[in-house]
């Protein structure tokens, strides 16, 4: 949805007008159809986006996109259920409570980053030995601290939990959005 339905203005340097009209237009165009979809039965339009703050607000009154749905980033559980599961298809010679000690190391790490963390410390096994059958543990840890620094701003600043009990805080701008609904 921040891709077509951009806030009206944003990023708006002199250098970009010529292609915020064309945001603006399409944007215009998309309210004017979801206006109209209140006449058809059976129609649902569903968005989605990584960056709330850059729709247009137009997009968010009532009528046009009712219902917003903050998904968040796994919990503790979710995490270990998604180690086991990638351990299922790469070989890791670990055990329930090295699962659970990578589900805590990757607080802040999305589904697709733990599926890259395997990937990438698979790789690396293969480079330190190309006969490698296993990904040792010494891999993963690697590649997490490796990761780190690119989920750093997902993870909470402080001790303060989310609402719903995850370990990763729901960024204000969710949670504004599950307030107001």
């Amino acid at each position: 949805m921040d891709s077509i339905g951009a806030k009206r203005g944003w990023g708006g340097d002199a250098a970009s007008q010529g292609s915020n009209g064309v945001n603006e237009r399409v944007l215009s165009t998309l309210l004017n159809e979801m206006d109209g979809v209140e006449e058809r039965t059976s129609v649902f339009v569903i968005g989605c986006t990584n960056q709330p703050q850059a729709i247009d607000d137009a997009l968010l009154r009532p009528g046009r996109l009712d219902q917003l749905i903050y998904v968040g980033y796994p919990t503790l559980q979710d995490r270990v259920d998604i180690i086991s599961t990638i351990g299922h298809h790469i070989p890791l010679p670990i055990g329930s409570e090295a699962i659970t000690m990578l589900a805590k190391m990757t607080v802040g790490f999305s589904p697709a980053d733990i599926s890259t963390l395997f990937r990438e410390a698979a790789v690396l096994a293969l480079r330190r030995d190309i006969s490698s059958k296993v990904v040792e543990m010494n891999d993963i840890v690697q590649v997490i601290q490796e990761m780190k620094s690119s989920v750093q701003d997902r993870i909470a600043k402080d001790d303060a939990r989310s609402l719903d009990g995850n370990d990763v805080t729901v960024p204000d701008q969710y949670r504004r959005f599950q307030q107001e609904r």
